[in-house]
């Protein structure tokens, strides 16, 4: 069985034409193994039309829908090292964005339609934005000290992240979406190691997971460094937070009703925004992990071993059975649904 910390270290590793999904439909990415290496595949809601959308001998990651769900930015290792590139959601006209000798990665839109993104080109992890066909390359950050991916707020006004301290120890910051200097939002609340940050619908507040052995809890704080709260308090693993569409609820994944001995197996549980509530809704004693909402809140997916390989799945909030969407003998991660933004939804 795979542990959450062998799923956690999957995490951060986490084309031919094929006819369009209508922009406003229930369209998931993923990433998928199947093959024998990692590649961008696509389906629709219910685990139908399930298609790869890039082929080839390198490796295909980190899959992010446009704001309007027409492109899809990812990492490619195509060219000899992780470079940013963009294409259509149905795969063509893939492009390259980014030409550096160090990795280029972990790329995400900002409501605008620019692309922020990671680079090691400065020596350290640091982000940059550029268009959406790869001009107007902008550093937004800069100095030493390692960083996690880029996570826009869903105003576009803010980057939260995760930095590395150099000694150990990591905090949440953010940092202006035009660049600036980060602001640390944690590090005077505790030691213990933070990850995970998640934003909340409206911008303005940040939950993340705070690690003091042996337990991880998810804790939540304002973007101006007010009012921290503890969502969960208890001796087991509590991780993943991912706000609802409506900013109502907070899926997560928990191994509290594991046995001492299963601390790293964990279910999908969700719970109100303010930490009330807490519901198991998969109770399977193989792992599941990774939860993503659908558009409209109604259905949590997320990525279960209980068949073996690491396949996805669906559940509705109220609860019962999951449906599983993947069917085969590969690893499929890193489910991502089209979240369209109203304005284009409803154009």
């Amino acid at each position: 069985m795979m542990s959450i910390k062998h799923l956690l270290a999957s995490a951060l590793l986490c084309g031919l034409a094929w006819p369009a999904f209508a922009v406003g439909a229930q369209a998931l990415l993923f990433v998928s193994n199947r093959t024998g290496n990692a590649q961008i595949h696509a389906m629709t809601a219910d685990g139908t039309g399930d298609h790869a959308l890039t082929r080839g001998p390198a490796e295909n990651t980190e899959p992010a829908w446009s704001p309007d769900g027409r492109r899809i930015v990812f990492t490619s290792y195509r060219d000899g090292n992780a470079e940013i590139y963009v294409m259509q959601a149905d795969g063509s006209q893939a492009r390259r964005l980014t030409v550096s000798e160090q990795a280029d990665n972990a790329p995400a839109w900002l409501p605008d339609g620019r692309i922020v993104f990671r680079s090691l080109r400065s020596g350290w992890a640091n982000f940059y934005a550029m268009n959406a066909d790869g001009t107007g390359l902008t550093a937004l950050t800069s100095g030493d000290g390692d960083k996690g991916p880029p996570l826009p707020s869903p105003d576009g006004r803010w980057l939260a992240f995760v930095a590395f301290a150099e000694k150990g120890g990591s905090d949440i910051h953010v940092v202006p979406a035009t660049g600036g200097k980060p602001r640390d939002l944690t590090g005077a609340l505790s030691k213990g190691e933070k990850s995970f940050p998640s934003w909340s619908p409206d911008s303005r507040r940040l939950a993340y997971v705070e690690a003091k052995s042996p337990a991880l809890n998810v804790r939540v704080i304002h973007v101006d460094g007010t009012q921290p709260a503890k969502l969960t308090d208890n001796a087991y693993t509590n991780a993943f937070p991912i706000w609802s569409p409506d900013g109502r609820h907070l899926a997560f994944v928990s191994s509290r009703e594991g046995t001492r001995t299963e601390m790293a197996r964990g279910d999908i549980y969700v719970m109100n925004a303010d930490g009330s509530g807490v519901v198991n809704l998969t109770q399977h004693p193989d792992e599941d992990n990774y939860p993503a909402w659908a558009a409209d809140g109604s259905v949590i997916y997320f990525v279960s071993l209980r068949d073996g390989n690491a396949q996805l799945y669906a559940i509705a909030l109220s609860g019962g059975a999951p449906t599983r969407l993947t069917h085969h003998g590969g690893h499929d991660v890193g489910v991502r649904p089209l979240q369209l933004r109203r304005s284009e939804a409803s154009d």
